[in-house]
């Protein structure tokens, strides 16, 4: 169908709006949305011929209703009249399909954008996932997918396409670094991809899992499966985890994605999956990059959204790069530690922006393990309530298992909690190794952390009386060698101090 047809078919169905990509045309009523594909050939996607957008119509439907069949309702054959008939009508001139609409204010995307994405959400959306791989299969044909040939096929498909955007949205010397890292990484670790398919992990997934294709309401709906190409939606599931968590970091959201990462582990127990990780992230990230770029080949554009898509897609492939950098680092264990309203969590959350790895904190732990929304604020007096002694040596003796299970998958693990009590900092040494741990202890004046504590803070429910029986803790640390970090100075001095100790001991 033409741009032309479509809005007659927009006004025979009074519509609201009509939204255009790449690939096709939604029109949206109120009610339902409708999904026409374009007759377009992009290689990787052909609906060139009316029997494929039929059949891809038709797999659409078959696939996303594993996810949200609530949502999915049809397909829809359009007559000559720009009408709605039977898919098998001699009449029909294409296809549509057919979906319930939801609200746009609702996409995940605007709502990581104004703040208002929460953990209890994302915890949903981890379950979802991790059941939705669960409840898949490898099989003989999904697993080819896995095998490094396929997936070295497709980092060259991404250089090739992306070489004459050298100059423009990528540079030479990253283009080349990262082409240099991502092939020398393949290299070196042909037996890792093996693995994963003896692990029976590469399965015919989602393929498109970000946050532009959830919606959050009464619970998340994940819409918008791929279904053009196996070489897209069969892959590691790894691959697929790495998209919506390079998804999540790229929209400033890293405790977002360690929290559904952290919790996708523990359903799933694919603690293999994340010595990919970051490989994955690099690729999501430069697909992107080449997806966005591909824009600028569009007739009509004006010049400053041209720039603004040279700027996105510059941001995606230097997201690229800073995880192929990464691929080849040290892994290792950072504990930002201290009393209360110390700084350590800014400072934990800070270093985590910059390197790769899973921040984990016992102020969130805590509240998962008893099952309370993480947000709601439950002061206590010290060693009552959710601090009893208890239930603080289920958290740590938990934080420091999962921390031990990441960091020998290779992972760089950063732990966010008081660690007063010597008994955990010894745990702790013991089940990862003393030469691994760097120790980051900080400390501000006390006026300073009394007038924090004072203020609503983001996880923590601690109090002055807390900080005040806490506090002596803290005065026999010599052996941990501990990196000290005053957070009365500017938090780029202490970011700078850390980042050089842990550069000197890669």
């Amino acid at each position: 169908m033409t741009k032309e047809e479509i809005e007659t078919l927009a006004q025979n169905l009074r519509a609201k709006k009509v939204c255009e990509t790449h690939t096709s045309w939604v029109i949206l009523t109120g009610e339902f949305a409708y999904k026409i594909k374009k007759p377009v050939d992009f290689g990787f996607l052909d609906y060139t011929t009316r029997e494929k957008r039929k059949r891809y119509c038709l797999a659409e439907l078959k696939l996303n209703r594993r996810l949200v069949p609530e949502i999915y309702l049809g397909v829809l054959g359009i007559d000559k009249n720009y009408r709605f008939t039977e898919i098998n009508s001699p009449a029909v001139i294409d296809y549509a399909v057919k979906m319930k609409e939801l609200p746009q204010e609702a996409l995940m995307t605007s709502l990581l954008k104004r703040k208002k994405v929460n953990f209890s959400q994302v915890k949903e959306i981890a379950q979802i996932v991790a059941n939705f791989h669960n409840g898949l299969s490898q099989t003989k044909n999904s697993e080819r997918y896995g095998r490094l040939d396929i997936i070295r096929y497709n980092w060259e498909e991404n250089f090739n396409q992306t070489e004459n955007f050298v100059g423009k949205t990528i540079s030479r010397k990253r283009y080349e670094e990262i082409k240099r890292k991502i092939y020398s990484f393949m290299e070196e670790n042909k037996e890792l991809f093996g693995q994963r398919i003896r692990e029976k992990k590469i399965k015919f997934c989602h393929g498109d899992l970000h946050s532009q294709n959830i919606f959050l309401l009464d619970k998340p709906y994940i819409f918008d499966c791929i279904e053009f190409n196996p070489r897209f939606s069969c892959s590691d599931t790894a691959s697929e985890v790495a998209f919506f968590l390079m998804d999540l970091e790229f929209a400033n959201s890293h405790h977002l994605a360690d929290y559904f990462l952290d919790h996708y582990l523990q359903l799933t127990k694919d603690f293999s999956l994340l010595r990919l990780l970051t490989f994955y992230k690099a690729y999501r990230a430069y697909v992107r990059g080449k997806v966005i770029s591909f824009r600028l080949k569009e007739k009509g554009i004006g010049k400053g959204e041209r720039l603004k898509i040279r700027n996105l897609a510059r941001r995606y492939f230097r997201e690229s790069e800073r995880y192929t950098l990464s691929l080849f680092k040290k892994p290792k264990v950072l504990v930002f530690f201290g009393p209360p309203a110390s700084g350590k969590t800014t400072l934990a959350e800070e270093i985590r922006k910059r390197e790769e790895g899973i921040l984990l904190s016992t102020d969130i732990l805590r509240k998962d393990l008893l099952n309370l929304p993480i947000e709601e604020h439950l002061p206590a007096p010290f060693g009552k309530g959710i601090y009893q002694k208890e239930i603080t040596q289920k958290t740590y003796e938990e934080l420091i298992k999962r921390a031990k299970e990441y960091y020998l998958q290779k992972r760089s693990v950063f732990l966010d909690g008081t660690f007063s009590n010597p008994y955990y900092r010894d745990l702790l040494r013991k089940e990862i190794g003393s030469s691994s741990i760097f120790w980051l202890l900080s400390r501000a004046p006390k006026r300073l952390i009394l007038k924090r504590l004072r203020r609503e803070r983001k996880y923590s429910d601690a109090h002055p009386e807390i900080y005040l029986k806490m506090v002596k803790a803290y005065q026999s640390l010599a052996s941990l060698k501990p990196i000290f970090l005053n957070t009365k100075r500017k938090l780029r001095e202490n970011i700078r101090k850390i980042l050089s100790r842990i550069k000197n001991c890669e």
